[in-house]
C-alpha cells in the first residue's frame, strides 16, 4: 500500500440505495461528500496528506453487486494510476457482498490502491488491519442477508392475512385509503374481470 507519508490522489466514494435518498438535496449523499472533505481537510492541516482527484457518486444503487457505473469508473481510475486512496464514509457504501469486496480489495492491493473508511477507521496496510476489514465485511453481508430475511418473513405474514404488498394494484380492485394493504373492489373496472372469467 501507499506510503503514510505520501501525498494522496484521493477519490470519494459516495453511495446511497434508494431513488428517494439520492433525490433529497439536503440528504445523504450531500452529508457522506461533506464529512468526507472535512477529514481531508483536517488531514491536510497537520500536512500535505492529498487533493481529491474525483467524487464518484452512485445515487439509489444498492451495494449488493459491482454493477454500479461510478464504481466502475473508479475501479478503472485505480488501474490507471489516478487514484491512490479511496475514502468513504462507511465499509458498507462499498460493498455488502464479500465475494465482490474481496475482488475489490484485490484491485486495491494490486495497484498499491489505500483504503479509508470513516466510520470503521482502521489500518489496512498491516495484516490486522486487513483482518479486521474483512471480519466487518462478514458482518456488513451478513446484515443485508438478515434485512433481506426480514423483508420476506413480513411478506410472507401480510399476504398469509391477506394483506396486498405493493406493485400494480390488479384489475378490478382499487386501494383503501382508509385500510393501507387492504383492497376494496373497484365497481368501474371490476365488470371488465367478469366479462372475461
Amino acid at each position: 500500500m501507499v506510503s503514510k507519508n505520501s501525498n494522496y490522489k484521493i477519490a470519494l466514494y459516495v453511495r446511497v440505495s434508494s431513488e428517494e435518498q439520492a433525490e433529497n438535496p439536503e440528504g445523504s449523499i450531500k452529508s457522506q461528500e461533506q464529512r468526507l472533505r472535512e477529514a481531508i481537510h483536517y488531514k491536510n492541516r497537520n500536512g500535505a496528506y492529498g487533493e481529491i482527484v474525483d467524487v464518484y457518486i452512485d445515487a439509489g444503487i444498492s451495494a449488493k453487486n459491482m454493477n454500479r457505473p461510478k464504481l466502475q469508473e473508479l475501479l478503472l481510475d485505480i488501474k490507471m494510476k489516478r487514484v491512490n486512496l479511496i475514502m468513504m464514509t462507511e465499509l458498507s457504501r462499498l460493498s455488502r457482498n464479500m465475494r465482490d469486496f474481496i475482488q475489490i480489495w484485490d484491485i486495491l492491493k494490486e495497484n498499491n490502491c489505500s483504503f479509508m473508511s470513516l466510520r470503521e477507521d482502521f489500518d489496512t496496510t498491516n495484516s490486522a488491519g486487513e483482518m479486521l476489514l474483512l471480519s466487518i465485511m462478514n458482518f456488513n453481508q451478513f446484515e443485508r442477508r438478515q434485512t433481506s430475511e426480514r423483508v420476506k418473513a413480513n411478506l410472507l405474514a401480510r399476504s398469509k392475512r391477506g394483506l396486498y404488498n405493493g406493485g400494480a394494484v390488479p384489475l378490478g380492485y382499487k386501494s383503501n385509503p382508509d385500510r393501507p394493504g387492504y383492497l376494496d373492489i373497484d365497481d368501474e373496472t371490476a365488470f371488465t374481470v367478469k366479462l372475461a372469467f
